[in-house]
């Protein structure tokens, strides 16, 4: 009889880093977060770029037993 048995399970992962990208001073709001998603380099959405600041969180849960 084998001591082991093979399990399938969810693995979420959520990452939180603080990037820093200048602005024009007068976005505000909905207009700041447009400008940043239209103008900002890949790499401030890169997490490795931002390691210092980054946090992850792992969540993992039992799905099924085969």
């Amino acid at each position: 009889m084998s001591d082991t048995k093979t399990v399938t399970f969810q693995v979420v992962r959520q990452d939180t880093w603080y990037p820093e990208y200048e602005v024009p001073a007068h976005l505000e709001g909905d207009e700041l977060i447009d400008y940043i998603n239209d103008e900002a380099p890949d790499s401030v959405f890169d997490e490795m770029q931002h390691k210092s600041t980054l946090h992850t969180e792992v969540d993992i849960q039992p799905v099924e037993e085969v």
